[in-house]
């Protein structure tokens, strides 16, 4: 799958980059979560992908995350497959 990085969020420990697909029949966002490892380096957890949902939508998510009032998800969420 291929998808180009919109924008960035980051807050302390955390870090957000909200994404789009592209090249699909219908193209639709995501969000990559990241956390900071002691090491101070970013570790990318995976992608969340929102298919039914707005640019606006996965900002917020991405925003929320950064912010502590979403965290990443613990099943897969994953559009593909």
């Amino acid at each position: 799958m291929t998808y180009m990085e919109i924008s960035t969020y980051q807050q302390g420990h955390r870090r957000a980059d909200v994404l789009r697909t592209s090249g699909q029949p219908e193209n639709y966002w995501g969000v990559r979560y990241y956390s900071k490892e002691k090491k101070g380096s970013f570790l990318a957890m995976g992608i969340e992908w929102y298919p039914t949902k707005s640019e606006s939508w996965a900002e917020d998510a991405a925003e929320n995350y950064v912010m502590g009032i979403k965290s990443y998800p613990t099943q897969d969420l994953s559009a593909e497959g």
